[in-house]
């Protein structure tokens, strides 16, 4: 199919074509953005396809995109997305928009024997037979004019949605998976998907269960001061200060410039600038809402070898009911949440363990992996028998 590609510069021009596209069936987009120097990344162009045509929008110049973000938001427009959690969460930073009625290729690939998360260019060469130039990777999307080689690029990720939607919807429906990427896609549309806890950095730190309580609060209060100077800058974390820095930061700042003196891991201009608010910081007087949510943390679990061996050995079981049914493990169970599953942390999601994921790994085995209980292996006469 020939496509035929508009550039949208001016705000009059691009509410009339999303106006026009809004009684569309289905749309595809993308989004490319530049995050590396500010702390909510910068929007810099949209690509939109509607039957034969693409539209690049300069976002740059088009201020206004509440026309864009309607049909986004319109539960009887499809949204085709690669990978769309990258551009559903900008755009839920950027304008509160919570999308509507999404279907991903990369979620769907994950179901018809793809490993998840595979890249746009590789399920495109597999089902369309077609080949991608993935050389802009790392353009700078902010600077203008944009070359054809980035023109040509943009326009191929999304040229190629509509295809592979058609292709993949047959797949799942020879699976009888569309129930199952539909679940899986509609995550993406309840405002929960995108609200981040404020204290994620800590709860994730190993630091915190190691370290006294007035230490627990000066490191709840530095992670938040990175996050507040960030946004007062409006430039990354990292360039507040770097993650690996933060124990060191931990320990130093009590003591005062002589610690840092003797540590050389942390520049001398970070920490001389940064010293007499981590002080102020570290001789604050907790408050009782600092104090209530540090006193109701989980404790961390004693080691537990045995049951580590045991959810091991039942996550190959979970991986081997992927590998007969040909879906991704890694979009069934994710690494990172069957180690909290697997450690008894009280943040694991148990949604995990229901809806397509129950109905594929079955009763029993689910059962199993709430338990986490003991297993007892018996060899008898050429078979292994293996009981809770």
């Amino acid at each position: 199919m020939n496509h035929v590609v508009h550039f949208l510069e001016k705000q009059d021009e691009f509410d009339r074509i999303m106006g026009q596209i809004s009684e569309a069936p289905w749309v595809g987009f993308d989004t490319e953005f530049v995050g590396e120097k500010t702390y909510i990344p910068v929007l810099c162009l949209l690509q939109v396809i509607a039957g034969n045509d693409i539209y690049l929008v300069d976002t740059l110049a088009i201020s206004d995109l509440s026309a864009f973000l309607k049909i986004v938001d319109d539960p009887k427009v499809l949204k085709l997305t690669h990978a769309g959690d990258n551009d559903y969460r900008l755009l839920y930073t950027l304008f509160g928009t919570v999308p509507a009625n999404t279907f991903d290729t990369q979620i769907a690939a994950g179901f018809v024997g793809y490993n998840y998360p595979a890249g746009f260019g590789k399920i495109v060469e597999k089902e369309l037979r077609v080949s991608l130039t993935k050389s802009h990777t790392v353009t700078d999307w902010a600077v203008r004019p944009l070359d054809q080689k980035a023109i040509n690029y943009a326009v191929e990720d999304v040229k190629y949605l509509p295809a592979l939607h058609e292709k993949l919807t047959r797949k799942l429906a020879r699976h009888q998976r569309e129930n199952w990427a539909r679940e899986e896609n509609r995550k993406w549309e309840t405002e929960s998907f995108y609200i981040n806890d404020p204290n994620k950095e800590l709860l994730s730190s190993d630091l915190v269960h190691y370290i006294d309580f007035r230490e627990k609060v000066f490191l709840m209060r530095l992670y938040q001061w990175r996050v507040q100077r960030a946004m007062e800058l409006n430039i990354p974390k990292e360039q507040v200060l770097q993650a690996r820095h933060i124990s060191t930061v931990l320990r130093s700042t009590k003591d005062g410039p002589n610690a840092f003196r003797s540590n050389r891991t942390l520049s001398e201009g970070v920490w001389k600038k940064n010293l007499d608010a981590w002080q102020a910081l570290w001789h604050a007087k907790a408050t009782e809402e600092e104090k209530t949510f540090l006193e109701s943390l989980p404790k961390p679990l004693p080691e537990n070898p045995e049951r580590e061996w045991t959810m091991e050995l039942l996550y190959h079981f979970v991986k081997k009911q992927c590998i007969e049914h040909e879906i991704s493990a890694a979009l069934l169970f994710p690494k990172g949440d069957f180690n909290r599953l697997k450690s008894g942390s009280e943040d694991f999601d148990e949604f995990l363990l229901t809806g397509w994921r129950a109905e594929l790994m079955g009763a029993e085995l689910v059962e199993w992996l709430k338990k986490g209980k003991k297993i007892k292996i018996h060899w008898e006469d050429g078979y292994c028998k293996l009981t809770m």
